[in-house]
């Protein structure tokens, strides 16, 4: 998702979803994997658990995506050992895998890539606060854990606003992995926020929608 804060309050109608996540890009490489001639016992290997770690370890994102696609020497391999001890090479799939973050049509998707959500989305900031907020864009999400990521957001990012007079800068926390499970834990713990909880009763009654009316 893509979301707008200002003055501690969400705009909702600059909220973006993308329809791209961690799972689909598992499968999106274990695709690539098996696409070439593969060893008989690499099918059975890339369990779910494998796949997610070859992500976490092995992928990047990569900042010029059709000029490293185009030249072999760009495909740096790097090795992963399966639990039952066989190794897996990763060539091109090492930044082809996050790809569709940005080019969502690789999956077959016809919505438009995350730095094309985050330029609609900052459209939508009213125009005498959208200045702060494209000095002050904040990642959170295992899927922005990619090396490379903050660098290609923010490169995307100032290309779809050239000429505009504006610099956007990305901010990449270490621990952003998390953040919003931390940002969600901190929130139920204030005092000032137990009157926003939604019961059981209310969500029956009303659906999820209700939740936008209680904050």
């Amino acid at each position: 998702h893509v979301t707008p804060v200002c003055g501690g309050r969400t705009l909702r109608k600059g909220t973006r979803r993308l329809g791209v996540a961690g799972e689909h890009l598992s499968r999106y490489l274990q695709r690539l994997l098996l696409q070439s001639p593969a060893e008989p016992w690499l099918p059975q290997a890339l369990t779910k658990k494998v796949l997610s770690q070859l992500k976490e370890q092995c992928c990047y994102v990569s900042l010029d995506y059709e000029g490293d696609l185009g030249e072999e020497r760009c495909h740096h391999p790097a090795r992963f050992q399966t639990p039952d001890g066989h190794w897996i090479t990763l060539g091109k799939e090492r930044f082809c895998c996050p790809e569709p973050l940005f080019r969502p049509e690789l999956l077959q998707s016809s919505c438009p890539g995350l730095h094309q959500l985050a330029s609609q989305s900052l459209h939508s900031v009213p125009e005498h606060l959208r200045r702060h907020v494209l000095g002050n864009i904040v990642l959170s999400g295992g899927s922005s854990m990619f090396p490379g990521f903050p660098e290609r957001m923010c490169l995307e990012l100032n290309f779809l606003w050239q000429g505009t007079g504006v610099h956007i800068e990305v901010l990449a926390n270490p621990e952003r992995g998390t953040a919003a499970w931390a940002g969600g834990s901190m929130a139920a713990s204030l005092t000032s926020f137990q009157h926003t909880w939604m019961t059981k009763g209310e969500y029956q009654e009303h659906g999820a929608e209700y939740v936008h009316r209680k904050f």
